[in-house]
């Protein structure tokens, strides 16, 4: 999954700033390789990811890596996979 420049997305899994998790972002690069700071080691490593706007009161610009953001569901769209239900079948009385 690939996301455009502009897109809306939601913050999760953090590793550091965990604040944030659930929280409005808008991407402002593309996936490409990006040196950064791991925050709970204090090394730089490469890895690909999104520059992402955290768009709160004091957010910032962040690496993203994919699995750190999703998409932002539409109103019309179902909040399950498949988008139907099943009910289960109701034990017999004995």
């Amino acid at each position: 999954m690939t996301f455009k420049v502009g897109e809306l997305v939601i913050m999760q899994n953090a590793s550091y700033y965990t604040e944030w998790n659930g929280a409005l972002g808008v991407i402002v690069s593309p996936l490409a390789p990006r040196t950064s700071m791991d925050l709970i080691t204090m090394h730089y490593r490469t890895n690909a990811s999104y520059r992402v706007k955290v768009l709160t009161r004091d957010g910032i610009v962040v690496d993203a890596r994919p699995h750190q953001i999703r998409r932002l569901r539409g109103p019309d769209q179902a909040t399950t996979g498949s988008g139907t239900r099943t009910r289960s079948t109701p034990a017999g009385v004995f």
